[in-house]
């Protein structure tokens, strides 16, 4: 089913923390950090509901346990009349075009990024912020729910 040129009207019902943690028993100033991060989507077919959840944990590059954990969640109401656009009457699917999965993970990526700095303001930890990503790579396809 191709959709990547249909409107899709939808409002962001919630924002979640699902997830949060600082653990300063891991953390060491002066040793490289990396970002573990993760990007899934879900869909309630009854609602009208499409939910993103981003993860990430920041860990030494010497040693996998983490010293920030956040998990974040969106859920998007899609707006009844479009939500015949995202349905593959076919085989009964609900497909999110690339561009428009795209675009929701953007906005997860957006509030994971504002909920880390007012969860870690005024602490050391403040330093670290989701760096820019190509969000482009981490929806490589339409996402396609059976």
């Amino acid at each position: 089913m191709e959709n990547t040129n249909k409107t899709i009207g939808f409002s962001i019902i919630q924002i979640n923390t699902e997830q949060f943690a600082l653990i300063p028993d891991t953390f060491k100033v002066v040793e490289p950090s990396q970002i573990q991060h993760e990007l899934s989507f879900g869909v309630n077919k009854d609602e009208h509901r499409i939910y993103v959840r981003k993860s990430a944990r920041f860990h030494h590059v010497d040693n996998p346990n983490p010293f920030i954990v956040i998990d974040v969640s969106c859920q998007f109401l899609i707006a009844s009349e479009d939500w015949g656009k995202l349905q593959d009457v076919n085989t009964n699917s609900v497909i999110l075009s690339r561009d428009f999965g795209i675009h929701l993970a953007m906005l997860v990526v957006g509030a994971l990024r504002g909920i880390l700095h007012t969860k870690t303001e005024n602490t050391i930890f403040n330093q670290f912020i989701f760096p820019p990503i190509d969000v482009t790579t981490l929806v490589p396809s339409d996402v396609i729910f059976e």
